[in-house]
């Protein structure tokens, strides 16, 4: 029997992360495949827009010969893009209209409001809870639709469909979301080469989120959580009851995990590799897996 491939492509400046599952009943998806590409091309979306005709060329044979080892065949693919390249951005909205279209009106004017420099959005949202007297949790991402079509086009030129797209925090959690106690509380914190990350959930709904671009420096990372804390302080004092999270691609220092402790006053629990599967690899398997649920 020939199983189907579920593949989650992770997008960085000059690398490519890519991860496939296989279906089991019952029981999720288990990793197959997986490898980590660089690139000589930079990923990044003025980059592309400066390509010559012979380095696009170029580029796509490199996207073909980094993917298609790992897809086999499947030209489906869910594509997860840097934090930088969008907007994760829960919002609670009173009298939030139960028709798909009336909510999407509603979402465009609150955008427009809170990204006043933004126009050409393309955006989605989740409905987190819904309660009679009370204002809906939604859950909107939301990035400009010339530079989604950049990357789509980039892949459809190359063989390939992104038939899903999202940001490389939301996979990292939807990868992890097992461990974080989906039903209780929990912060998440992401180091990456690109910076920070920082995701609180209560009762398994994602309440804040916030992506950082500081370079892959432990130091500057640290005092730029520290920033993001003491902005937040007075949603932090209180909830003592999170458990917080530590995902980082490479290895980080006992210092560093201390340092990260001190600045949320409780002990982080450093997420690891499921089995064979790499750290590196954790957003292009939340992707991938995202692709397979919706099927």
């Amino acid at each position: 029997m020939t199983w189907r491939r579920y593949v989650g492509v992770d997008i960085h400046d000059t690398q490519l992360r890519i991860a496939a599952l296989r279906k089991r009943w019952r029981k999720g998806g288990m990793p197959v495949d997986g490898r980590v590409v660089d690139l000589q091309h930079s990923l990044e979306p003025v980059r592309l827009r400066e390509l010559d005709n012979g380095q696009r060329t170029g580029l796509l044979a490199a996207l073909r010969d980094a993917i298609q080892p790992v897809a086999v065949g499947e030209k489906r693919i869910a594509l997860s893009l840097p934090d930088r390249c969008g907007y994760v951005l829960p919002m609670e909205i009173e009298g939030f209209p139960r028709l798909r279209g009336e909510g999407m009106a509603m979402i465009d004017w609150q955008l427009k409001k809170l990204l006043p420099g933004c126009s050409g959005l393309q955006f989605d949202y989740q409905v987190l809870k819904r309660e009679p007297g009370n204002p809906t949790r939604l859950l909107v991402i939301a990035a400009e639709k010339s530079l989604l079509g950049l990357y789509q086009e980039l892949l459809q030129d190359a063989g390939f469909s992104s038939v899903h797209v999202s940001f490389h925090g939301l996979n990292l959690y939807r990868h992890w979301r097992y461990r974080l106690d989906p039903e209780g509380d929990a912060i998440l914190v992401v180091m990456t080469e690109d910076g920070v990350n920082l995701q609180i959930y209560r009762a398994g709904r994602l309440e804040y989120y916030n992506s950082r671009r500081t370079g892959a420096e432990s130091d500057r990372q640290v005092q730029e959580l520290h920033r993001i804390v003491a902005g937040y302080a007075r949603e932090f004092s209180g909830r003592i009851r999170h458990r917080l999270f530590l995902h980082a691609d490479r290895g980080v220092e006992r210092s560093v995990v201390e340092a990260i402790n001190e600045c949320f006053g409780r002990k982080a629990e450093v997420l690891e590799g499921h089995g064979d599967s790499p750290l590196v690899l954790a957003a292009a398997l939340g992707a991938a897996e995202c692709l397979m649920m919706g099927d």
